[in-house]
């Protein structure tokens, strides 16, 4: 439905190709430090959050643990839901319809919504539905716009991919939160014991 309502309206259609140009436009300087900025923040910032979730797994107590489960389990079910929106209703990419300036090489796949930010945006939100870990998780979905102007001004989408991403990671995170507490507590649990099992295998004793 979100796909259909963005991508069937011409006067929406309109205003994120003018969104986009304006800014994508610096991105016709790809010497300058900005854009060099921009191609880093935009293709390996992202990682930062999976990078956390390992952290939090791997440092914290069982309730750390359950923080980082169900925004991980957040983040795949709003990827899962963003491949099947792009996969019903694809929407072209801006420099497949000549629009802008391109400072990454990027297959032209569907655009909306924006992975990239379904990831981010997926485990912050997650987060922030975990009572001990909401300001992180409220302070890390701000941070999000970061990365969003990033993967805007590099040229591989339009502002409207990444209002996409936002709605569809609050609505997976949503979704764990109000019916997948059973489900992450039973894969925690799960995780740890998979982790004691490993870990009786590679320690000597």
């Amino acid at each position: 439905m979100l796909a259909v309502v963005i991508n069937g309206s011409h006067g929406m259609e309109q205003l994120n190709q003018q969104l986009f140009l304006l800014l994508n436009s610096g991105a016709g300087h790809p010497g300058g430090w900005r854009s060099h900025l921009a191609v880093f923040l935009a293709e390996w910032l992202v990682w930062a959050l999976p990078a956390l979730l390992l952290h939090l797994w791997f440092k914290g107590d069982f309730k750390v643990k359950k923080a980082a489960v169900g925004a991980g389990l957040s983040a795949v079910l709003a990827l899962s839901a963003g491949g099947i929106i792009g996969w019903l209703h694809p929407h072209p990419r801006p420099f497949a319809l000549g629009l802008g300036h391109l400072l990454v090489s990027h297959a032209p796949d569907a655009s909306l919504p924006s992975d990239h930010l379904t990831l981010w945006w997926g485990i912050a939100l997650g987060l922030a539905c975990s009572p001990h870990w909401r300001k992180i998780g409220l302070l890390l979905t701000l941070a999000g716009l970061v990365p969003a102007w990033a993967r805007i001004y590099v040229g591989v989408h339009f502002p409207l991919d990444m209002v996409a991403a936002f709605l569809v990671s609050l609505g997976a995170s949503q979704a764990i939160r109000l019916y997948g507490r059973t489900g992450v507590a039973r894969a925690t649990l799960a995780g740890m014991h998979v982790q004691r099992l490993l870990l009786k295998r590679h320690v000597p004793g």
